[in-house]
């Protein structure tokens, strides 16, 4: 009988990671870009990168082998018994995938093991890995990859800069980025040595950090939050702010269910309303608490089916942002529109339409 589980090592010896910046440097792990931590509201450095490693690898990478933006192909284990085939997939991950993604920031992959379960679709990882500026740490974490799932990407066709510029949603969306965000001022310039960065001493961020202190005096946001309580009286209510992180404020709807294992599956309906752009955006993420303490890794939807149990409670958030502060929905298919010429803030990677006016994919799913 065929066992359910198989570990696959992708390395026989170290890893020199050669990989460096525009510049032709290397960058120290703790220029690391920050990211929203589940409980610390923001993280740089060396605990960003562990946050954003295992979100990168759960990601569906797709065929397009050459966009490193894309996730990584771990996601392919489950579709292939060839034993060979596994182990090619592996070493691509480890030898290609994480380096074309990351190999800045980091010198040496010591290790690189998978375990894959198939009967429950997880993924065991153990990587050993020496960061640039930084001592050897050792790291070990689960991936799921429930069946059915979906690649965490908007429910949508990207539109390329050329098509986005002819339509006149995405154009005027673009103009609204261009006045909150500089040209120029790439990160790998940044010099951390001042106490102001130079693109933060640009009209445009300047134009930024007046939105969020403008946001952060709103009070129909205390409206609206009273407003959610009283319409889901069930379900416990929170707000997030991440001020001068991200481009938006979040109300977030926490629904429970106790599983028959004594597990906890936590259903987050999240709802960003941007300080930027009369914009919203409603969303779910999905967790599952062990009893062991352990946690999955929180999966992000943007679907909008009318048959998911979710959609009244986001029918329901929706109706209440659009009443209270008169925007309207993000357009989905606007999500991944790149905006290549402009400095986003901290923003890993180019950044696009729904990095610059709400947050970037870690950002919405890294809730508390």
């Amino acid at each position: 009988m065929k066992t359910t589980h198989e570990t696959y090592k992708a390395l026989t010896e170290p890893l020199l990671i050669e990989a460096v910046g525009p510049d032709g440097m290397k960058r120290p792990i703790h220029a690391f870009p920050k990211v929203l931590g589940s409980k610390v509201l923001v993280v740089s450095g060396l605990e960003a990168f562990r946050l954003h490693l295992p979100h990168f690898l759960g990601q569906h990478r797709g065929e397009d082998l050459s966009d490193p933006e894309a996730g990584s192909s771990l996601h392919a284990l489950f579709d292939t018994e060839d034993e060979s085939h596994a182990s090619e997939l592996v070493r691509r991950v480890a030898q290609d995938e994480i380096p074309r993604r990351f190999g800045k920031y980091l010198d040496v992959l010591h290790a690189f093991d998978v375990t894959v379960h198939r009967e429950t679709r997880a993924m065991s990882v153990a990587m050993e890995l020496t960061p640039h500026g930084a001592e050897r740490v050792l790291w070990s974490f689960e991936l799921r990859f429930p069946p059915g799932e979906k690649q965490e990407r908007l429910p949508s066709q990207v539109l390329q800069s050329s098509q986005a510029m002819n339509d006149p949603r995405a154009a005027e969306l673009i103009r609204i980025a261009h006045q909150f965000y500089p040209v120029g001022f790439p990160s790998w310039e940044d010099d951390h040595d001042e106490s102001v960065l130079a693109y933060q001493r640009t009209p445009e961020h300047q134009r930024w950090e007046a939105a969020w202190a403008e946001a952060l005096r709103w009070k129909q946001w205390a409206s609206l939050m009273d407003d959610l309580r009283v319409a889901f009286p069930d379900g416990k209510m929170g707000s997030l702010t991440p001020a001068y992180h991200t481009a938006c404020r979040f109300c977030c709807l926490y629904l429970e269910q106790a599983l028959p294992d004594g597990s906890q599956l936590v259903t987050r309906v999240a709802g960003a309303v941007s300080v930027l752009a009369p914009l919203y955006l409603v969303y779910t993420t999905t967790q599952l608490h062990r009893l062991d303490e352990t946690s999955t890794r929180p999966q992000l939807s943007f679907e909008v089916e009318p048959t998911r149990w979710t959609r009244p409670y986001e029918d329901k958030m929706a109706r209440h942002i659009e009443r209270v502060f008169g925007y309207r929905p993000f357009p989905l298919d606007m999500a991944d529109v790149p905006l290549p010429d402009l400095r986003v803030g901290e923003v890993y990677g180019q950044p696009t339409l729904l990095s610059a006016l709400l947050a970037e994919r870690n950002g919405l799913v890294n809730l508390p």
